[in-house]
Formats: C-alpha cells, structure tokens, sequence
C-alpha cells in the first residue's frame, strides 16, 4: 500500500450482510501533499480518492488489483483535512462476466511454477462520506493480478 500508514489510517467498521464493507479513514493533515495541494486551503486530491478507494478494495481481497477503467467519476464536495479529518468510505465490489469488460479480455494467464493464474474482472461502487455529506462517487472496473 502506498497512502496506508500515511497519507491516512483506517479504521475498519463491521461488515454490512449486503456485500457493502466500510471503513472510517484519519487523514494525516501533517503530510506534504497538503502542504503543496493547496498551501493555505488543504485539499485531498482526486488521485488520492481513487488510489485510497484502490488500496482499500486491494486489503479486503487480499490481492492487487489493476483498475481497467472508470464508469462513473464525480467528485462533489472537496476534502479539506482540517474541516474532516475523517471520512467514511464505502464499498462494494462484485465480478463481472469476461465478455462484457472488451478493454481488457480479462482471461489473462499469467505461468507460475507451471501453473497459470486466472485474473478475473469486478464492478466496484464506491462513495466518500461525512455524515451529510457526499465528497466523490467512483464506478470502475478492476482485475486481480
């Protein structure tokens, strides 16, 4: 993980019976990023948001991922770390049929130890939230690698 342990730290919430998981993120409010991504208004950039919202589904299936490409992108609301230094993060993930992801024909086989590794394609539905507020809604699709 890149940003884990210290652009943020999470916090995991229980897991929801709908195949939803959340997870509370700290954001380090010391870290340079801020410093340069706005010196006197600190924001979160976008690319942290999508490789957090990465790193998180990576930890829950305990393998790397590789985004494939974005259904849905929006960000609403920015996040400045002094006004939320913390944020909830939820998400759900589940595979998608290999014909209906053409990008990327996800049967790639990869040879270890005379074996070959299936890599299979995910939807993912993500949000970034605070109590009433929706900061960014990510729809992509993903491999395991």
């Amino acid at each position: 993980m890149i940003l884990h342990n210290t652009l943020y730290q999470t916090i995991t919430m229980p897991d929801t019976s709908n195949g939803q998981y959340c997870e509370k993120i700290l954001l380090n409010r010391k870290k340079e990023i801020f410093q340069a991504h706005f010196p006197n208004l600190p924001i979160l950039p976008g690319a942290c948001l999508v490789q957090i919202s990465k790193e998180l589904i990576e930890n829950r299936l305990q393998q790397k991922i590789q985004i494939t490409h974005f259904k849905n992108l929006k960000f609403l609301k920015t996040i400045n770390p002094d006004e939320f230094p913390e944020i909830f993060i939820c998400f759900s993930y589940q595979k998608t049929e290999l014909q209906s992801n053409p990008i990327s024909q996800i049967r790639r086989l990869k040879p270890t130890a005379n074996k070959s590794q299936i890599s299979y394609s995910y939807a993912a539905s993500i949000t970034f939230s605070k109590d009433e507020h929706l900061f960014c809604k990510l729809d992509y699709h993903f491999i395991t690698q």
